[in-house]
């Protein structure tokens, strides 16, 4: 199960009248990841994150990353990866009106 998560996954999500983004992690066999993407929020900046991940298999369907003190759960469901994030708790916003909790899917990025 652990391989199965290697390689690239990409996702969009759209909150109308509130925010867009998209992102890009590549996750690697040594355990890290490289997520690229950005995210407008309404009445922030455009905010363009390129950070990396350390990431490990908790059994299962289920693995962990760890970006600075925040975690990301990621469920592999068959061809999708889900997640969700926090733009506030993240640190891509300062505005505690945007600590919400995003649900978040990404598909494998075919080569």
């Amino acid at each position: 199960m652990k391989k199965r998560i290697l390689g690239e996954w990409h996702g969009t999500k759209t909150i109308p009248l509130l925010a867009s983004g998209e992102c890009s992690i590549v996750f690697r066999e040594d355990g890290t990841a490289k997520a690229d993407g950005q995210v407008k929020i309404l009445g922030e900046k455009m905010r363009v994150c390129k950070d990396g991940l350390c990431w490990e298999h908790c059994g299962d369907n289920r693995f962990i990353g760890t970006y600075d003190n925040y975690r990301l759960e990621f469920i592999l469901d068959g061809s999708v990866i889900k997640t969700t994030v926090n733009p506030y708790r993240m640190g891509a916003v300062s505005n505690p009106r945007y600590d919400m909790n995003i649900p978040l899917e990404m598909k494998r990025r075919k080569a």
